[in-house]
């Protein structure tokens, strides 16, 4: 049972040794308004994401020009179209304005200026499908302004999750956002993208490895009770939780604003300090500070999901909670399943050098071909 468990314990580390399993998650922002029986949208879709399904950049230089992107514009419209229905394909999306690209911190999007001629004076229905067919991870960010002076409403599209209704009607100005968009709606996205973020996840496991042993006379031995391995990680995983919940709301108010190809590298190299640390005591006891430092550069990677919707202060403050205690139960789920798998094998003699020692080296070797990858735009591991 326990060779099983290493088995099963190795294997799941080394599935995370996939380029589709870098942090940044897609994310595609649409801007919905209703006046006049017109619904206008502004929808901005990532360029590396509809590259990697259409193939924009065909000299291979990974980078995407203006030129290549114009050529496949007709190509780029029929597939985005095809996805985003309106009213069950009732309403027929038309150009409100050219295409144009714009560029941000995590990249250029296109941005689509659409426009219909729709009876949305009760509910809007929208059936969003964007990607759906090659990557798991998509979510489109809606933001839906009434018009009337109340605050926006939000939600996230799954594009596996079906059509959703929105409720259009204008009312009272201090009148509460559609219950749709609502609620759990951050909450829900928070856990959604810790559980996506592999790179957070594989740091982590390289904090929790350690976390069931305790090095006596030079030599590693198991705790005695499970409670020794789960109150110290419990003060080190809430070292890193505050950390990244700080640069989540300073990074998603934009008082401090990192590109990704500063960032990502940079939980890269996170995971290396934290593994290395596991064979070879580099941090000497300093771990838990450490982590709360390497928290506020992976709070960084979550930013870009709230900081691109322009929410009003209220609003934001509301999103940011729900966000950060979406994160907190993905990370909650991520610990308690691994921490549970390593106190039922720290018993294994071959713990030390076989998951210790040997996951530690596996996580050093994923977080570098990260970290090659990111500094240098490459893809090193297979599709």
């Amino acid at each position: 049972m326990k060779r099983w468990l290493v088995t099963l314990f190795m294997a799941a580390l080394a599935m995370l040794c996939t380029p589709a399993l870098a942090h940044k998650a897609s994310d595609a922002y649409l801007q919905l308004s209703n006046a006049n029986g017109i619904v206008h949208l502004r929808w901005d879709v990532s360029l590396r994401d509809l590259d990697a399904v259409l193939d924009l950049d065909r000299n291979e230089d990974q980078k995407l020009s203006w030129g290549e992107v114009r050529r496949r514009m007709d190509d780029i419209r029929a597939y985005a179209l095809v996805h985003l229905r309106l009213q069950d394909g009732r309403c027929t999306l038309v150009e409100a304005q050219p295409p144009a690209l714009e560029s941000r911190v995590d990249g250029s999007y296109l941005v689509l200026q659409l426009k219909s001629p729709c009876n949305a004076a009760g509910e809007l229905r929208i059936d969003y499908s964007l990607f759906r067919d090659v990557d798991p991870t998509h979510r489109g960010l809606l933001r839906v302004a009434m018009g009337d002076g109340r605050a926006p409403a939000l939600l996230p599209l799954d594009p596996a999750a079906g059509a959703v209704s929105i409720a259009m009607v204008q009312g009272p100005a201090d009148a509460q956002p559609p219950a749709s968009a609502a609620g759990t709606t951050f909450f829900l996205d928070g856990i959604h993208h810790i559980l996506i973020g592999y790179d957070h996840i594989l740091f982590l496991i390289s904090l929790l490895l350690p976390a069931v042993l305790v090095r006596s006379a030079g030599k590693w031995r198991p705790v005695a009770r499970w409670q020794q391995a789960v109150w110290p990680i419990v003060s080190t995983v809430t070292m890193f939780t505050l950390g990244h919940s700080i640069t989540l709301a300073l990074a998603g108010l934009k008082i401090v604003s990192l590109s990704p190809r500063l960032i990502e590298p940079a939980i890269a190299l996170t995971i290396i300090v934290a593994a290395v640390d596991n064979i070879v005591p580099l941090l000497r006891g300093r771990r838990r500070i450490f982590t709360f430092l390497f928290g506020l550069i992976h709070g960084f990677g979550f930013a870009n999901v709230l900081g691109e919707l322009d929410l009003p202060a209220k609003r934001f403050v509301t999103a940011l909670l729900e966000f950060n205690l979406g994160v907190e139960a993905g990370q909650l789920i991520v610990v308690s399943i691994a921490l549970s798998l390593l106190l039922a094998l720290r018993w294994k003699r071959r713990y030390p050098p076989l998951v210790l020692r040997g996951g530690s080296a596996l996580a050093m070797g994923i977080a570098a071909i990260w970290f090659v990858e990111r500094v240098f735009d490459l893809k090193v591991l297979p599709v």
